[in-house]
């Protein structure tokens, strides 16, 4: 039922119902002064509609943020979480740019013949992305406060957004390649530094950074908000299992499909890993994350992991939103350990004081470059 979809999505009511009574809406601050560079005032933040057109598909939903003014800067993919890039995405890659970098919001999502699924006629419009932006009674059994189309809106969303992310986890070559595309678009900018660029990513977005680095992509820095370590699909053996984890395939059935198209490990072996985990987050139990030390040790990646007590999967979404799990202390410390990750790699560039991220969460402190040069 929609119900149990909600929970199963968004966790316990008793635990969620706080988170939603109210709407997200995007804060004055990342409201942009212009859509284009093009006669903005010095200082202004503008974000561009930014596309990009990989294996044949125009993808339109994706964003390219930056204060007018200011000298090329390094990029920040902003990747989006299993439901699709939406206005949060776009929020967050404004956050970015009042910080000091060139924030690039991506869309992996086709709208229509969803990569890597079966049903060519299966839809994903980019209106079903965020459908609890309308569900006005969040926070109260779902069954009591949603209206037939409210209803339907959503199980199009389960069906659009699950069919578009496992199509991604089986098709890996594809979406490397994808995430490719969108960083080398990036760099065409005349805001975005030629060479520095880093990634962040949130759930899914989490996986797509990670796979930027199993790619060997040219990036300094990328950082996981309560993303998964791995990237395989579920097992259909396991799918009932009280366990997120254990209903993924391992890698010894990853390896041993022939269905999946895959793609070689090359590392980018220069790229600082820093993985924002909270410690209830039943996608991420400890044998994920020896997984993952493992296979970052063998790679010789330098990385971190930050575990956050008693904080759930979804902590870094904000109020309002769609599976959020919202959790202050945790998003407010994750986002200040991103800033001093991007201070750490790149110096040179000034970090600008921005009270609150998009989230709305109050961030309480700044880093200061000493040197910084710009």
């Amino acid at each position: 039922t929609i119900q149990e979809i909600l929970q199963g999505m968004c966790g316990p009511e008793d635990e969620q119902a706080n988170l939603g009574s109210r709407p997200y809406r995007t804060r004055p601050e990342f409201t942009p002064a212009s859509a284009s560079g093009v006669g903005a005032p010095h200082g202004a933040l503008v974000v561009e509609p930014l596309h990009v057109t990989y294996e044949g598909y125009t993808y339109r939903h994706g964003v390219i943020a930056y204060i007018a003014g200011r000298p090329p800067s390094p990029i920040v993919l902003v990747h989006h979480n299993y439901a699709g890039s939406k206005q949060f995405d776009f929020d967050q890659a404004a956050f970015l740019a009042r910080c000091g970098y060139v924030g690039v919001a991506i869309d992996t999502y086709r709208e229509e013949q969803l990569v890597g699924h079966p049903d060519s006629d299966l839809k994903y419009p980019f209106e079903d992305r965020d459908p609890r932006r309308d569900l006005v009674f969040y926070g109260t059994p779902a069954e009591h406060g949603m209206t037939e189309a409210q209803s339907s809106r959503a199980q199009r969303h389960w069906e659009g957004a699950f069919a578009a992310m496992y199509g991604l986890l089986r098709t890996p070559i594809h979406w490397r390649g994808l995430l490719k595309a969108w960083l080398d678009r990036a760099r065409e900018h005349p805001a975005a530094h030629p060479s520095y660029a880093g990634a962040i990513g949130y759930c899914l977005g989490g996986q797509s950074i990670l796979e930027q680095v199993r790619a060997g992509h040219d990036l300094q820095a990328v950082v996981a908000f309560h993303g998964l370590l791995h990237s395989r699909p579920e097992c259909e053996a396991r799918k009932s299992d009280k366990s997120k984890f254990r209903q993924r395939m391992t890698q010894e059935e990853f390896e041993a499909d022939d269905t999946i198209v895959k793609a070689e490990n090359k590392y980018a072996t220069g790229c600082k890993v820093l993985i924002e985990n909270g410690d209830l987050d039943n996608h991420v139990p400890i044998e994920s994350l020896d997984e993952f030390r493992a296979e970052m040790d063998a790679a010789q990646i330098d990385w971190q992991v930050n575990n956050h007590a008693r904080t759930p999967h979804g902590f870094a979404l904000p109020p309002g939103h769609w599976a959020t799990g919202y959790h202050e202390d945790a998003d407010r410390r994750s986002t200040l350990s991103m800033l001093r990750l991007f201070a750490e790699v790149w110096p040179e560039y000034p970090q600008y004081p921005v009270r609150t991220n998009a989230c709305g969460t109050v961030l309480g402190q700044s880093n200061v470059l000493h040197s910084s040069k710009l």
